[in-house]
């Protein structure tokens, strides 16, 4: 096979990953806004009655909790500048876009210490999968999240480059660093470090400089903003948090307790990461380089683990509170991930001769079973959000029995661009349903009411049912339908992971039988409500209401205390 046909064979495969990932990225992602972007609405009506340059550029760096999310913001601007309406999904795709930017960098740092391009296939397989499924679909969190990674490296590898330009556009790269994610702050001290290790005193009284510019900026006017709950994790505890951050991508491996696997592969990525930088130091003091290009690597992976380990510190003591189990969540997983390619470099770059080709090849197998597990998965975590977005969102909507769409013409109220939705087909079927009990679809309508038990506690009413067993995705399942005299109701029943291997893998069954629906009081109005059922299967739709109803009194509405 000549070189020119295996590259092309390469760059296939190294094409199909990124394909995957975006198909199934654009079959979950909907323009729908999910908790903090809707600041982003109060930004743009703010930046675009501003009348000056100062008053957009106090909306453009206005704190935003404890974060300063200056390159979201600009993005949500341009994206309303150009199609007259922001479109949440757009940010979406441009903080997956700047994911991909990891995927050149390691080419890069593999061609430099003369890696074929066949060890670059592992990467995007264990790069992108749905591990990161919660940043993936939310607008602000995808820029913010992936982008600050995505900048710090890209920083982080620019500035100890012996050329000029590259580290004139690191201190630029830096800066947008900072104004996209509070975290990007680690990339000034890291680069510090990097540059008095190698030892050009002009370049690191500049950044010194730089960096001191920096951080007056971002904490000017700074105010602390409500903090976390308070953590009574002991230490014992926090550092059994910290090590399953660092291995919290191990998450979606086939195992009965996710959280111990995780916190085992925390702990030997750690002490991986602990013997790199240990090895790293010691070089560099005793200057043992073959050349200068293992010397670059070597600093720019150092740079790399103590962001992710300063990252993990900040993380961990900051949201213990809310308990351990969350910090394995999916808008963290990209730390883990990304400790683990570091450690791939360290693995791949020293292998010499005949025995590259079947390293590289059982970790491509290795990276390729990881990304199956990673979209079987969180393939139900993605189902699950999507359907709270589109009935949260027509619970705002709606908020009469007529179920017509808002007329306001007000400057906010044209912000965001609107977005077919699935429920828009079902507003007469609920009409009708609400006068004559049924509506739609009536097939086995009656049996799935009769197998589903509904429960009205203190505080929530439930709905749970263990026989319901359609794999349909996207908007298909179960939504429980609420009608009081006033308005209506949508709240999603949700499923659980098939917990059958063989179903999963072989039959593709994702969901396990039933599925079931907690609904607070405090998230209703004052009144009696009748409840149905709505059974959506592709485009064929069934609602019945029968006898049941629940009664909900006066309750206190919850809302978070921020600073936008």
């Amino acid at each position: 096979m000549t070189k020119k046909a295996l590259t092309l064979i390469l760059s296939l495969i190294l094409l199909l990953p990124i394909l995957i990932y975006f198909t199934v990225w654009n079959y979950y992602a909907i323009n729908i806004p999910k908790w903090d972007d809707h600041a982003l609405k109060a930004f743009i009506q703010e930046y675009a009655h501003a009348t000056d340059w100062k008053s957009k550029i106090a909306a453009l760096c206005r704190q935003h909790n404890e974060h300063r999310i200056v390159l979201t913001r600009l993005v949500a601007w341009i994206d309303y500048s150009i199609f007259g309406k922001l479109n949440f999904k757009h940010l979406m795709l441009a903080g997956n876009l700047l994911l991909l930017g990891i995927i050149p960098l390691w080419h890069q740092l593999l061609k430099n210490n003369k890696k074929p391009l066949f060890a670059l296939v592992p990467i995007p397989f264990i790069w992108l999968s749905l591990a990161f499924w919660e940043n993936m679909y939310w607008g602000m969190a995808s820029i913010q999240n992936f982008g600050v990674v995505t900048l710090s490296l890209w920083t982080i590898y620019l500035c100890i480059n012996p050329k000029n330009g590259p580290f004139i556009l690191s201190i630029f790269l830096a800066g947008v660093t900072v104004l996209t994610s509070p975290n990007g702050l680690f990339v000034l001290p890291i680069g510090a470090l990097l540059l008095f290790l190698t030892q050009n005193r002009k370049r690191f009284a500049l950044w010194i400089i730089v960096s001191g510019a920096f951080i007056f900026g971002y904490f000017y006017k700074y105010s602390r903003p409500e903090s976390n709950p308070e953590s009574n994790a002991s230490i014992f505890q926090l550092v059994k948090g910290y090590m399953a951050f660092l291995g919290s991508f191990a998450e979606s491996i086939p195992v009965l307790d996710h959280f111990k696997a995780c916190l085992f592969i925390g702990v030997v990525l750690f002490l991986v990461a602990v013997s790199i930088i240990s090895t790293t130091l010691f070089k560099i003091s005793r200057n043992k380089y073959g050349n200068k290009f293992e010397r670059y690597t070597d600093l720019f992976c150092l740079g790399t683990i103590l962001f992710i380990l300063g990252t993990a510190l900040v993380v961990v003591y900051g949201r213990a509170g809310f308990g351990l189990e969350g910090l394995i969540d999916s808008k963290y997983k990209i730390y883990s991930v990304l400790l683990l390619i570091v450690a791939y470099l360290y693995v791949v770059i020293p292998i010499r001769g005949s025995f590259l080709s079947p390293y590289i090849t059982t970790i491509v197998f290795l990276a390729i079973t990881f990304n199956v597990f990673s979209y079987h998965y969180h393939l139900v975590d993605a189902h699950k959000l999507r359907k709270m977005l589109t009935t949260d969102q027509f619970n705002w909507t709606y908020t009469d029995k007529e179920l017509k769409y808002p007329t306001d013409t007000s400057f906010a109220a044209g912000i965001v661009a609107r977005t077919p939705v699935f429920y828009e087909k079902l507003l007469p079927l609920i009409s009708i349903a609400d006068r004559q009990n049924y509506s739609g679809s009536s097939r086995g309508m009656v049996n799935l009411y009769d197998q589903t038990t509904f429960k009205a506690d203190e505080k929530f009413f439930t709905v749970t049912n263990s026989n319901f067993s359609s794999q349909r995705l996207q908007d298909s399942g179960v939504y429980i339908l609420l009608s009081s005299n006033d308005r209506f109701y949508i709240f999603p029943a949700q499923r659980t992971r098939n917990k059958s291997r063989k179903e999963l893998f072989l039959k593709q069954y994702y969901f396990a039988p039933g599925f079931h629906a907690e609904i607070p009081y405090s998230e209703l109005n004052k009144g009696t409500y009748r409840v149905a059922l709505i059974r959506q299967q592709g485009d064929q739709t069934g609602i019945l209401f029968r006898d049941k109803q629940i009664n909900v009194k006066e309750t206190q509405k919850q809302k978070a205390k921020v600073n936008w």
